[in-house]
């Protein structure tokens, strides 16, 4: 830590950096056996398609869509979902989540036709059913909107990630700030929870205007914000940008350093930190109800081509997905009927420590680990496996042990929350990752 560096922001575990080829692949019975016991169940729907690539992005996706192959992959995702309310549609849905790429590219019939096949398939919902979908400034009218608030969507998020002209272009988003101003006071109007992200140590940005933006955000009141650094991945255009003009970008120690700054206006403002990354005014629960809910371990349905499932000791992901050759991987999907024998091709076996382990280091990123809760999942005490962990922990003063069950990271922890939860991978899990990098 003392070197402020800013390392990779910490969202899952494990990664899909960890995946490979299942010896066989995963049947849909292998999935209902781990999820035997749970009585509720998330479900997040995968839409790859987006108009354009952002200069940092890694994400599944595909720019080169036609119309009747938008339509086949919806057609696809119906009968996916169908066929998998066969085997889980007993189950209580705490959250539905639409990722992408851009959700909201699809029509108003595509959207229909996706939440009526969820209706039948999946008919019980939690009262409080998060229902969220992503968007970008430039690719909804008002009336999907309002489409979208009929067929019962209470969450939406958007990517704004800059309020500068420049700094857009740059980042790849070929509209202006007046249309993202526009995005957000159409989601304000409409919805009782928006969530807005933006990025910072954006090529050419400055504190200066990462303050405006920032400012220009919170002028809106949004219930919740999310700030991420910006992470130069492999493979990226900001990659090679910053390779050949890193005068132009934040320095770790910068980053860190425009960090602090944001956790003092977003407290100045009234909003609470629930993570590195995220920071709500929403009361009485989490801003983000899908993730929080799979920490504690529902099951997560993962439906769509770059789509990822959590079931127990599974984690994986329907194909090898290699974004640089999106469009054929994502035309074989929709090609290919619903195998309930052959459901997924590449992910992981969890062992029973990498289910403890993920449990903690998930647990302690939304400072939320209960030493109650986790005796009643794994059967043992807290301290009997991590006792080492969490008293370094104490030590550094990370975390704090609250109302004597629940650790809850400080001020400190959560800024080096990312390093923190690496302190839990297992040295298999580390060698994964590293074999993935370097290939």
């Amino acid at each position: 830590m003392a070197k402020k560096e800013l390392p990779t922001y910490v969202y899952g575990y494990p990664s899909k950096r960890a995946y490979r080829a299942f010896p066989q692949p995963l049947r849909v019975t292998d999935v209902v056996e781990q999820a035997s016991r749970a009585k509720q169940i998330n479900i997040y729907v995968h839409i790859p398609f987006c108009r354009y690539r952002c200069t940092y992005c890694t994400l599944f996706l595909t720019m080169r869509q036609k119309p009747a192959e938008g339509e086949s992959y919806v057609v696809r995702l119906a009968e996916h979902i169908a066929r998998y309310g066969e085997y889980f549609g007993d189950r209580e849905v705490v959250s539905i989540y639409f990722g992408g790429g851009t959700p909201t590219l699809l029509t108003q019939h595509q959207f229909g036709e996706l939440f009526a096949a969820l209706d039948a398939a999946f008919p019980k919902r939690s009262r409080k059913c998060e229902i969220t979908v992503e968007s970008a400034p430039d690719t909804f009218e008002n009336n999907l909107l309002d489409c979208l608030k009929a067929l019962g969507v209470n969450r939406m998020s958007m990517g704004i990630q800059s309020m500068v002209p420049g700094e857009l272009a740059h980042s790849g988003r070929p509209y202006s700030v007046e249309t993202a101003e526009a995005g957000i006071k159409a989601l304000m109007e409409r919805f009782s929870h928006v969530n807005l992200d933006l990025i910072y140590g954006l090529r050419g940005q400055t504190r200066d205007s990462w303050i405006f933006s920032l400012g220009r955000a919170l002028d809106y009141e949004p219930q919740t914000l999310s700030l991420y650094p910006v992470v130069v991945r492999r493979m990226t255009n900001i990659m090679t940008s910053k390779a050949h003009n890193p005068e132009l970008f934040f320095s770790e120690a910068e980053k860190y350093e425009v960090y602090d700054q944001n956790v003092a206006l977003m407290a100045s403002k009234g909003y609470r930190q629930e993570s590195f990354t995220r920071f709500t005014k929403i009361a009485g629960g989490r801003a983000y109800r899908q993730e929080a809910s799979d920490f504690k371990g529902t099951p997560l349905l993962g439906l769509g081509v770059g789509a990822r499932s959590y079931f127990g000791r599974y984690h994986y992901g329907t194909d090898n997905i290699d974004w640089s050759a999106a469009s054929p991987i994502i035309n074989a999907f929709s090609a290919r009927p619903f195998d309930p024998d052959a459901i997924a091709s590449h992910g992981i076996e969890l062992t029973p420590e990498d289910l403890a382990r993920r449990y903690v280091l998930l647990g302690l990123t939304l400072s939320a680990l209960s030493r109650k809760d986790y005796a009643s999942v794994f059967g043992r005490e807290l301290a009997a496996d991590f006792s080492e962990e969490l008293k370094a922990l104490e030590c550094l003063q990370l975390v704090d042990l609250a109302d004597g069950d629940t650790y809850q990271l400080t001020h400190a922890g959560f800024k080096y929350s990312s390093i923190m939860a690496r302190i839990f991978y297992t040295g298999t899990m580390v060698a994964l990752e590293e074999q993935y990098q370097a290939a």
